[in-house]
């Protein structure tokens, strides 16, 4: 790179420009995904079946939903500045609780960082839509997602890594150091809450109010289904394929690789761009639902033989490329300027709503049927989401 492209690059890191919220949204899912593999795996060793530990991620999903509701009141009372701060302060204290050991330190631990992680990041989408240009999301995005993706390529394999061979609070010691350098940059940055844009319109605190106007749009309705049902098919992997690798006696290690591997794969969108306005969002990602469908519901049937199983296991997260290669561009696209707060806010909580509903439901499964039943359930709705990308308008590339 020449030295004049250097400065530049250097320049733009100086001001929230997108190299800069590239750093961001590389360090604030590192934060997340240290410690994606070891909780599961903490869960397991503590709760002792795959069903008990459908249950914790439940009732935290009722959690969840809760804290994510309560993220609009916290900005319109502490702006988007201090909502960041109290999503900082409460993601370390987490990690400190996971480092206790305790069962209820690991419970409360794990509240607080699905609480942090709904206030860092509502708070940064907030200011990357106030400066990055509507018309540039489309092309934004795939960086994004390249971005995250290298995060959630590292951090699964690394917190295993640490927690076998370092020591078992390495991870969480990590995940407060990296939710410090967040900060740092966040606040060297020098964001202010824009009067312009915050003062436009009365912030809606109320989730009886802003819910209803969220979920009579039909575009959101869709964005939000399809975002749920691709985030619940993650959440599946995280938890289910670690604990699959342990009960089949393919370590804890392999497990956490295979869901860096897959989340790896992720890093490829940028690749993809060519190839979506070309065909049309609509057409990839009815391959990339419909593909990860199929080949989740051939591992539920391969699970008895380990090693062909986890070649499936990677080729269902090269088809689930095609389902994020678009990240939350539709969103952008869909949401009104004046209600960016509001909707962000709800749309964002699909997270949380999938960490509930799907580890209720195979809380049930399991209950009657053994571990592949989730993969064939979580399959099944893959495919369902991929009947609902006929509704995405043919013109959006």
């Amino acid at each position: 790179m020449r030295p004049g492209n250097l400065l530049v690059l250097f320049g733009a890191l100086n001001r929230p420009t997108m190299p800069a919220f590239s750093v961001l949204f590389t360090l604030e899912p590192l934060s997340r995904s240290i410690i994606v593999t070891v909780v599961p795996l903490m869960a397991f060793e503590r709760f002792g079946t795959a069903q008990n530990v459908s249950i914790f991620f439940f009732v935290l999903g009722i959690l969840g939903v809760g804290m994510s509701l309560a993220v609009p009141w916290i900005v319109s009372r502490y702006t988007r500045r201090g909502t960041f701060s109290i999503g900082v302060i409460t993601g370390v204290i987490s990690m400190g609780l996971f480092m206790h050991g305790e069962v209820w330190s690991f419970c409360a631990g794990m509240a607080l960082h699905l609480f942090a992680s709904s206030c860092i990041d509502v708070s940064l989408n907030l200011y990357m839509m106030e400066h990055i240009r509507r018309q540039e999301f489309g092309r934004y995005e795939p960086v994004r997602m390249f971005f995250l993706a290298f995060s959630w390529c590292v951090g699964p394999f690394l917190g295993v890594y640490l927690r076998n061979t370092v020591n078992p609070a390495a991870p969480f010691v990590f995940g407060a150091i990296t939710v410090t350098l967040l900060a740092a940059y966040f606040f060297y940055l020098r964001f202010t809450d824009n009067p312009a844009v915050t003062g436009a319109r009365p912030a809606v605190t109320n989730p009886m109010k802003y819910l209803p106007r969220f979920f009579i749009q039909p575009r959101l309705q869709l964005v939000y289904a399809l975002s749920a049902m691709r985030s619940g098919w993650w959440t599946m992997y995280f938890i289910y394929v670690p604990i699959y690798c342990v009960t089949v006696g393919l370590g804890e290690t392999t497990g956490g690789a295979l869901v860096s591997l897959a989340t790896a794969f992720v890093m490829t969108t940028p690749l993809l761009r060519g190839s979506i306005q070309r065909h049309g969002i609509r057409r990839i990602l009815a391959v990339g639902y419909f593909g990860t469908g199929i080949m989740t519901i051939v591992l539920s049937l391969a699970m008895g033989v380990p090693r062909l199983a986890v070649g499936i296991i990677l080729g269902a997260g090269l088809f689930a490329v095609l389902c994020d290669s678009v990240g939350n561009a539709l969103f952008y696209r869909a949401v009104h300027p004046y209600e960016r707060s509001e909707m962000a806010t709800v749309f964002g909580s699909y997270r949380s709503v999938s960490s509930l509903t799907f580890p209720g439901v195979y809380s049930g499964v399991l209950a009657v049927f053994q571990l592949p039943a989730v993969f064939t359930v979580t399959g099944v709705g893959m495919i369902a989401a991929s009947v609902l990308t006929r509704y995405i308008p043919k013109r959006m590339r």
